[in-house]
């Protein structure tokens, strides 16, 4: 018997244990469930929760958000952003990992949620809801977020965990521009008095976010003290400190600078906020300390250092920066120009040099020497840059001063040259083509010579910065700024003209447009009109049309380079007369450029006073005459804006320029308005008429802003878009004409620009029902080619994207985003629909709105959006392009950047 009770033991054993855990496995179960508030259901709830679900979703969120961070290129020439959060675009990268951690956390909520008795008793759940909010905010998925995040601080509003929803919550509205719920929250936060002692450095982090944002630099700076000081990580305590170095910079605290980049130093950051740490305070150095000299010999150190070649275009312009507060500016020029012959993958830094460069020689003030180095600036400068509208701006001047002063020169040497003998004129030109002949020749043995030596600097780790100084100059070099030059600038049209048949018969009617030459091209900038040549130095492409008539010239023979510059000197009385208004034209420009852009009223009293002397009676003399006036009243020179101011109320009393005199409230008076406006519109008007149209233009921004809402408006925005039709490509003529038939749809001004339209193309508007409204011609007979079979295809009841086109720098993009999400957000957000940007080829930009299920629902959509009057009240759509659009046909316009092949489809398959 006790064999057979031996024997029967292990069995006995086994059974019993497989009972044992089977009891046990129920017992949890049974006692586990959520419904069910005891001790071992909340503890098992809790641990499944954090263990299983929560941790793991979090370590995703965690990789991601690294993730982001590292993908985000920081600038250091501006203030950084406060946080490393990247955009739209490099999401995508994390959008596995967010999505795998939303996943996991609505599982926890799922199955270990224990709301029993209206309370949340497993202390997981709220962490999970917030989790899923924050994996949405990491994918910028912005709306959705604020959604996940409002949803957490009202159902735990007794919890801590809202201060962390509000706190993210505030971030998107940052991001979104909405400034004014944003600052709500921030106060709400700051006067909590429950809010956690541990959060602070945060909260201060975003606080100071907030106030860079809106350029409230006092009060970001105490906030990003306090966040300093108060924040335990030191990755992001570093970065605090070196956005409050460079805010002390960017408003000339030069000491506290200091202090700040020193404190970041201290927290030893990654190498490359080191090395720009180091330059920074070295360019804050008060140059009269006792630090002065040791810190200049630091930077001269770096140069040696292996580590550093990459930036010895950043340790140049700090040396720069030295020089300048030295007030040694040649020197500063010296290493400013070695910066930018040493820069070479650092086309930021490069611009930045240039734009330093350019504002030296603005100051001095050297205007030609400036334009070639704003133009370099445009070239290589990025269009996110803080400045780059004021400095794309000021290059425009420039260059209209530049061409202005250059047909000054040009007419002025032809008018000197037709009062020689034929014999002294022919012995001229001879010099003329000998000279130019040597001095092409000259140019291609320095261009050698640069090439060579550039090479030999690329190819050298380290040397004396002081020696070695080079020339660097962009394309262009200097010139004259006065008229009475004794070189030949010629760049006439006249002149020109001979070889542009030859240019057009070998090159073909080519768009100006970079690297004309090839028959490949690619962008080397997202620069409107500038970018590099086959040498790497700064062209603009509004002027290769010139170019590559002057070079067409310079092909010539001798024999034909001498009859073309022979025939463009006005030697007939009808010659010299256009001549002269060329001159006169000119010099009224550049007393204007000088006047109201540049703001130097000396320059501009000079330049109208010569116009007056050298033609008293011009058609423009009572307008010189009171900008004469404006310019002394300006300078405080009394003497003579009498001078001129008599003589308005004495010979033009009855003028509209002397009742402003007389009546500084003159524009104010509502009924002599109308008689203003007129005036000012003649005078458009006739700008257009003389093929001013850039004029034309500004003139039209002038009268929006002096006469809102006045009865000449639809007028106006005709004849900026013929302008725009004289100036500028054929989409953007073609957008600027439905900007006028959108904005005055019952004026007769529509019509004329329905008329223009179907001339450009029939498939582009209507045709005017009533033909006689606006002209007695009959638009001429159009033979419509054959159709082409398209390269778009027809796909039904797939996803669908919403597109809105335009030229560049004509719409803010941030602001067209903010506006369709504020759109998406009151009538679509349950639809997730995510807003991003992008280029279209160098010409276009665009909003992609996705995803909608079908074309219905697309087009819909779109309908809405368009019609709904709040959308778009403070942007002008006047040029943007509205389509809808499926993913693969999206791939093939971008591909082929053909537009108008794409809306033509579109009409067809879409709107018919």
């Amino acid at each position: 018997m006790s064999f057979i009770r031996n024997s029967l033991k292990p069995h006995f054993n086994r059974h019993f244990l497989r009972v044992l855990v089977l009891a046990f496995t129920i017992v949890i179960y049974t006692g586990c469930s959520v419904k069910k508030n005891t001790v071992i259901s909340r503890m098992y709830h809790k641990t499944t929760a954090h263990y299983n679900g929560y941790f793991n979703a979090r370590e995703r969120v965690k990789q991601g958000a690294k993730t982001l961070a590292t993908s985000q290129v920081d600038r250091y020439d501006r203030i950084l952003p406060v946080f490393k959060h990247g955009d739209a675009a490099s999401a995508k990268a994390v959008f596995p990992d967010m999505d795998e951690a939303i996943k996991k956390v609505s599982l926890v909520i799922q199955r270990h949620s224990m709301e029993i008795d209206g309370k949340e008793r497993n202390k997981w759940i709220d962490d999970s809801y917030l989790l899923i909010g924050v994996a949405q905010f990491y994918k910028h998925e912005t709306w959705t977020a604020i959604e996940s995040f409002q949803f957490v601080a009202a159902q735990y509003r007794n919890e801590p965990i809202k201060y962390d929803a509000l706190m993210y919550l505030t971030q998107c509205y940052l991001r979104l521009g909405k400034m004014a719920d944003a600052e709500y929250l921030l106060g709400t936060l700051r006067d909590d008095g429950k809010f956690p002692v541990k959060k602070k450095g945060m909260l201060n982090a975003i606080y100071a976010d907030y106030y860079i944002q809106q350029n409230d630099y006092e009060k970001a700076i105490e906030h990003l003290t306090k966040a300093g000081s108060m924040t335990k990580k030191r990755a992001d305590r570093a970065r605090y400190y070196f956005i409050l170095g460079q805010i002390h910079q960017k408003m000339g605290e030069y000491p506290k600078a200091v202090t700040a980049y020193e404190a970041c130093m201290d927290l030893n950051p990654a190498y490359e906020m080191m090395f720009n740490a180091r330059v920074n305070r070295a360019s804050s150095v008060d140059v009269n300390s006792p630090d002065a000299k040791g810190i200049r010999e630091m930077l001269v150190k770096m140069l040696s250092d292996d580590k550093n070649i990459e930036y010895h275009d950043q340790i140049y312009y700090a040396l720069a920066e030295i020089s300048l507060k030295e007030n040694n500016t040649q020197e500063a020029i010296d290493f400013l120009r070695k910066s930018t012959a040493s820069s070479v993958g650092n086309s930021n830094q490069k611009a930045l040099s240039y734009l330093k460069l350019a504002e030296i020689f603005f100051k001095k003030p050297e205007y030609p020497l400036a334009q070639t180095y704003y133009d370099s600036t445009a070239a290589f400068l990025s269009q996110d840059h803080p400045d780059y509208i004021t400095i794309i701006n000021t290059k425009t001047n420039l260059t209209k001063l530049i061409k202005n002063l250059a047909v000054i020169q040009t007419e002025d040497s032809l008018q000197r040259m037709a009062s020689m003998s034929p014999s002294e004129r022919e012995a001229s030109i001879d010099r003329l083509i000998e000279v130019e002949t040597e001095e092409r020749l000259r140019k291609e043995k320095e261009r050698e010579e640069k090439l060579l030596k550039d090479k030999e600097m690329k190819e050298q780790s380290h040397g004396d910065p002081f020696g070695n100084m080079q020339d660097i100059r962009p394309p262009g070099g200097g010139g004259q700024q006065s008229g009475g030059g004794t070189g030949w600038y010629f760049s006439n049209q006249s002149a020109l003209s001979f070889g542009y048949t030859d240019f057009i018969r070998i090159w073909g009617n080519r768009k100006l447009e970079d690297n004309w030459r090839r028959s490949s091209r690619s962008s080397f900038a997202e620069v409107p009109g500038g970018g590099p040549d086959e040498t790497g130095e700064a062209v603009d492409s509004t002027d290769l049309a010139a170019v590559a008539a002057r070079d067409s010239i310079m092909a010539l023979d001798n024999a034909k380079r001498k009859q073309a510059y022979l025939e463009s000197i006005p030697v007939t009385p009808e010659m010299r007369a256009a001549s002269d208004e060329k001159i006169v034209e000119a010099y009224y420009n550049v007393g204007l450029i000088y006047k109201e852009q540049l703001r130097d009223n000396k320059e501009s009293g000079r330049n109208f006073e010569t116009l007056l002397q050298r033609y008293p009676e011009n058609q423009y003399k009572l307008p010189t005459i009171y900008n004469l006036y404006r310019v002394y009243l300006a300078l405080g020179d009394e003497e003579k804006s009498d001078y001129y101011k008599n003589i308005i109320l004495n010979n033009y009393a009855d003028s509209e320029y002397a009742k402003i005199i007389l009546n500084p409230d003159y524009f104010k008076d509502q009924q002599k308005k109308v008689a203003i406006q007129k005036v000012f519109y003649e005078n458009t008007y006739r700008a257009y008429l003389n093929k001013q149209y850039e004029d034309v233009i500004e003139r039209k921004s002038m009268a929006d802003s002096l006469f809102p809402s006045n009865e000449l408006a639809p007028k106006y925005e005709l004849l900026t878009s013929l302008a725009i039709g004289k100036l500028r490509s054929l989409p953007e003529f073609e957008a600027s004409l439905k900007q006028v038939i959108r904005k005055y749809p019952e004026d007769s001004v529509a019509g004329r620009a329905k008329e223009i339209l179907a001339r450009i193309n029939p498939a582009l508007a209507e045709q005017p029902k009533d033909t006689t409204a606006t002209t007695k011609e009959a638009p001429p007979e159009v033979v419509e080619p054959p159709k082409k079979r398209s390269m778009f295809t027809v796909q039904k009841d797939t996803i669908q994207y919403v597109l809105f086109v335009y030229v560049n720098n004509t719409i803010s993009t941030e602001d067209f985003k903010v506006a369709v999400s504020n759109y998406n957000g009151t009538y679509h957000r349950t639809k997730q629909l995510q807003v991003n940007s992008s280029f279209l080829g160098q010409e276009y930009q665009f909003l992609m709105i996705k995803q909608l299920p079908n074309k219905e629902e697309a087009l819909g959509y779109l309908d809405g959006l368009l019609n709904d009057p709040e959308a778009f009240s403070n942007i002008d759509m006047g040029s943007a392009r509205s389509v809808v659009i499926t993913p693969d046909n999206l791939i093939m316009l971008l591909q082929t950047k053909d537009l108008d092949g794409y809306e033509r489809f579109y009409e067809e398959q879409y709107l018919n």
